[in-house]
């Protein structure tokens, strides 16, 4: 019995040094259609909607990479970035940075994103599971211009911009079909403070096509992401606009396993 045990142990230990003795690499891009619901409020100024600016669905650019590396007291490496760009003609009144602006009011909303992500894996592809969990570091690069000309030819306009940095807990689980390359996966970033909230979360299912180019695995990946920005702005010091949005959308892109 102790022979055999030590036999499972060894096979055991066998199989996570084979599995440790690699580094590996997976990345995507492709385009992410977003639509936007929600309000905007600058300090004391009445709040407005996302539906009074006029905006409606558009396709950006989405990109990922992570880095999976054989040294288990370091955390890996997810970089992210999501471009998050409206842009429409106001059909309604509203007031931001204590200026009226009219209906027929051009105006553009900004909140690109960069994601750093230090994260272990709790399971790696263990009975096809995959299990990711750590610490999402997102930086938003926010801004808002609005501007318009009045039928008396005076020219209203703002241009406030922003960057913030948000800590958020990172979980990913990845379940692959044995037999196929067919694989899903469920992402989630998630912060909650005070009376502020972020959430990002995206599900897809992706299927591999092997063996196209010489070390490189090709696929493709279709999805679902929704993000949820609630800012408020007594909250966070830098921030005088809070934000009630939800930007949501199917997206579709190319995957590179190396």
């Amino acid at each position: 019995m102790n022979k055999f045990l030590s036999g499972l142990l060894l096979a055991g230990l066998l199989s996570i040094s084979a599995q440790a003795d690699f580094v590996r690499v997976e990345a995507g891009v492709g385009m992410w259609s977003q639509s936007i619901d929600g309000t905007i409020k600058y300090d004391n100024n009445p709040a407005f909607t996302t539906d009074t600016l006029g905006y409606g669905t558009v396709e950006n650019p989405y990109a990922w990479i992570f880095i999976k590396h054989p040294i288990p007291i370091l955390p890996n490496l997810r970089l992210e970035y999501a471009a998050v760009e409206f842009s429409g003609t106001s059909t309604q009144n509203f007031m931001f940075l204590n200026k009226p602006f009219p209906a027929g009011t051009t105006s553009s909303l900004t909140m690109d994103q960069i994601d750093a992500i230090l994260y272990y894996n709790i399971l790696d592809n263990t009975f096809w599971t995959t299990i990711d969990l750590g610490l999402d570091i997102k930086t938003m690069q926010g801004a808002f211009k609005a501007d318009v000309t009045t039928p008396l030819g005076s020219i209203i306009n703002v241009d406030e911009s922003t960057n913030l940095v948000i800590p958020m807990a990172y979980g990913r689980l990845r379940v692959e079909l044995p037999i196929t390359d067919i694989g899903g996966e469920l992402e989630v970033k998630y912060l909650e403070y005070s009376g502020s909230k972020v959430l990002d979360a995206s599900i897809k299912v992706d299927y591999t096509l092997v063996d196209i180019i010489p070390f490189v695995d090709l696929g493709i990946e279709v999805g679902y992401r929704k993000q949820t920005i609630d800012l408020d702005s007594s909250d966070i010091s830098s921030l005088n606009t809070s934000l009630k949005l939800d930007v949501d959308g199917a997206f579709i892109g190319i995957v590179g396993r190396f």
